[in-house]
Parts: structure tokens; sequence; C-alpha cells
């Protein structure tokens, strides 16, 4: 039996209050109760029963374009005597509503709000969009850092390859009496070709390139030393080839003699064995020359002086041992010719380097390092290093001292020498590394070649 028959049910009670009348008094009605329509399809909305109560003499009601949900009353549109048609009570759905932020379908009747500067949704959409940027940018910066954590890593590794120099003072002339800028630093590149036994700083240089790294004008400058210059050698007290300074001071003896003669401000020096100049080369994959007939011969017929290498005519790449036999070719012409093919290599091995992407140009730094000495200290070799990169998206030009119209082939003590007239290739050297612009050279470059 059902629990609520226990407790005495009457079934015939619940029919009694069914029937029973709830209509309000009309005396008690205090609240103005009206009988409740459950038919949404039929009724109208509170506003619209508000503008029914408020219509003036003439049918208009002000409340017609007013807006409930802003308590703002925009313009009207139509003519006062065309009064809005009465919009019938549509069925409320979960779409009827504003939900601040969502996207939900607008109601019809609702469309006369004026416009808004910016909807909220939109608004969303903008925060969305930066907080994406703004995730993105955090992305590659992290990127970026841990890329320089890495370079710093492997630079770290690649100095602590190379060879340091204590850096000695030049005793024979004072700073004050060298040109200097600090937009261009001068690294002097000395080439020595050691044989088996031989101490490197005491042979004599067989390259001397002075490269100087040109900030103020954006470019790199290449100046070769011809060795058979015949100038005063301060730690020997008297005059004699410019590669004899080597052998009697050492490296330092290179940079003193420069200095004391030409009156530039050397930075410091890199020497680098011809073994080096073969590793550089090829870490870099060749460097592109144009080899003439006559040098091709030399070095192809003989094997000896150039370790059996071979050399075909034309422009090509040449392998680190090709290179190193090219710049060696000494018998066939001058001197002069001699230096400007090392400073074509060496201006092919910048070009391929500026070209090189970063994992290439550092696998050829970590193999080229144990081959250099250097006076330069870690700091002084990323400062370069850092205007070096920025310069090579410029010009690279190149010379050579004793400069045309200042020297003359000379015998002195039974030595076959070039006599130069010094404080003219001084004055020479000074405008040419500090003063002149890459338009400046190539205008000096076209008289010359007319």
């Amino acid at each position: 039996m059902p629990r609520f028959e226990n407790k005495g049910f009457n079934p015939e009670k619940r029919n009694r209050n069914e029937q029973a009348d709830r209509t309000v008094p009309q005396d008690e009605n205090y609240y103005g109760y009206s009988p409740v329509d459950l038919n949404f399809n039929n009724r109208k909305s509170n506003s619209d029963i508000v503008k029914d109560n408020q219509r003036d003499q003439f049918g208009i009601n002000p409340c017609d374009n007013f807006d409930f949900r802003t308590n703002t009353q925009p313009m009207y549109r139509n003519q006062p005597n065309q009064r809005r048609s009465e919009q019938q009570f549509q069925s409320e759905t979960p779409l009827d509503f504003d939900f601040g932020n969502s996207r939900a379908k607008e109601n019809p009747a609702r469309r006369d709000k004026p416009p808004q500067k910016k909807s909220a949704d939109k608004k969303n959409r903008a925060k969305g969009k930066k907080r994406r940027k703004l995730s993105i940018g955090k992305q590659i910066l992290i990127f970026l850092l841990v890329l320089i954590l890495i370079i710093t890593g492997g630079v770290g590794v690649v100095m602590g390859k190379i060879n340091y120099n204590d850096k000695k003072e030049n005793t024979y002339i004072s700073a004050a009496e060298l040109e200097s800028g600090a937009m261009v630093k001068n690294v002097l590149l000395l080439g020595v070709d050691a044989r088996a036994g031989e101490n490197a700083d005491e042979t004599r240089s067989d390259t001397m390139m002075l490269v100087s790294v040109d900030m103020k004008h954006k470019c790199i400058k290449m100046i070769s030393f011809l060795r058979d210059t015949w100038v005063y050698i301060p730690s020997l007290g008297y005059e004699q080839r410019l590669n004899a300074a080597c052998s009697s001071g050492g490296y330092q003896g290179v940079v003193d003699a420069i200095e004391y003669n030409f009156g530039v401000d050397i930075d410091g020096y890199a020497v680098v064995d011809f073994e080096m100049f073969k590793v550089l080369v090829d870490s870099l994959g060749g460097v592109e020359v144009d080899v003439t007939k006559k040098e091709a011969d030399e070095v192809t017929n003989h094997p000896y002086r150039y370790d059996h290498v071979t050399l075909d005519e034309g422009k090509y790449k040449l392998s680190g041992e090709q290179a190193l036999a090219y710049c060696r070719i000494r018998k066939i012409d001058t001197d002069f010719v001699r230096t400007q093919r090392q400073r074509t290599v060496m201006s092919a091995i910048l070009d391929s380097a500026k070209h090189a992407n970063p994992f290439k140009l550092y696998n050829m730094i970590y193999k080229s390092a144990p081959y250099i000495e250097t006076d330069l200290t870690k700091g002084e070799l990323m400062n370069i290093a850092a205007m070096a990169g920025i310069c090579l998206t410029g010009e690279m030009h190149q010379t050579k001292v004793p400069f045309e119209g200042t020297w003359e082939y000379a015998n002195i003590r039974g030595n076959s020498v070039i006599g130069i007239n010094a404080q003219e290739n001084k004055d020479k050297l000074i405008d040419y590394i500090y003063n002149l612009n890459s338009d400046d050279i190539a205008k000096l470059e076209a008289e010359k070649d007319e």
C-alpha cells in the first residue's frame, strides 16, 4: 500500500483543492495583478506594454525608439508620423539573450542600438591576437638567446685553441707619432713558411699584409708590403730588406719596422703557417680564382717546387693545396705580381666567408684556430671580428707598398732591392687607410688604368 495512504491521505480533498477559485478579489488586488498568460507567443514584452501606455494623442510614443538595455534615446530614423510597426513577441531562446562577450545572434528587435566604437568580442579577439604575437615574439627571443649562448660557447672553444703571445710596446717610436683612429683597426697578417726544425719567429716573413678594418667607411682594405723594400730596420739598427725584420726582432720586429717607417698604428699581429692556409681554404669548399696559362704551367711543370700540385688554365675553384701553390709562384714575374696573387686569394677567402652559413663559418674558424698565433687578446679579437663582420657588407680594396711612382729598382751593397721614397709612401699609406672611402679608391684605380 502506498506510503501516503497510511497517513490518512484523502483523494477527494485533492480534487476539491484543484477546483478552488484562486482569483484575487478586486478589493484585495493591492499590487495590480493581472491574469498570467502562459502562452509566450501571444503576449507582449514589458517594453511594448510601457510604450502602449505612454502613447500621446497622435499615437506616437517617445519610447518607441528607446533602448531599454542601454538607457539611451537614439536619433529617429523615421518621420514623427511614421510609427514603428509593433513586433510580435517571439518565443525566447538562448540566442535571444546577450551574454556579454558571446557571439549570440542579435535579436532583430534590438537593432536600433547606437553604433559602438568597438564591440566587446572584437576587443577580446584583438587582445587574443596581441597575446599570440607576444607569444611568438617570446619564442623568437628565446631562440636567439639560445643561439647566442651556443655561438658564445663555440667562440670560447675557438678562442681557447689560438696561441697567444704577450703584447710588447714599440720602443723605437712613440704612440703619439703614429696615426690611429677609433673607427679603424689594423692587424698585420704575417705568413711564415718555416721549414722543419726552424723557429718560425726567427725566419724571414714570406708574406706581410696589413688588413685594415675601416668602420668609418664600412670597408676592408688590404695592403701588401713587398719583402724586398729597402727600409731602416730598428731591431738591426741599419737599413735592410723589410722581411729581415722578422729574423732579427721576431714578429714584433716586423710591427716595429712598419710603424717606424710608415707611421701607422698597428693594433696587433696574427701569424699563420702555410699549413693553416690550406685548412682555411678547404673548410670553405675552395676559392674561385682565374689562373693564367703561364701560372698553370709554372706550378704543373715543377712538381718538387710546388709539392706535386697541378693547375689548369681558367677560372675555377682551387683546393687548399692548389691555392697555396698559386700564392707561392715567384719565378715567372715580379714580387709585385706575387703579392697581388696573395691578395686575390685573400679577397676570395673573405668573399666566401661573407656568403657562408654560420655553421660553415664556425667550422672554418674552429679548424684554423690552432694554426694562428697572435698578440691580440681574446677581447680584442672578438671586437675586431665584430667590426669586420659589418665591414664585409661593403667593399674590399687592395693595394701595395711601395705605391706607384714612389719606388725604383736598386742595387745596394750587392743586393737587388726596391728603393723607395719613404716620406711619400708614408703619406699615401695614411691617406689610404684613414681618409679614402670606396668611391675615392675606385677613382684612383680608374685613373691608374687610363
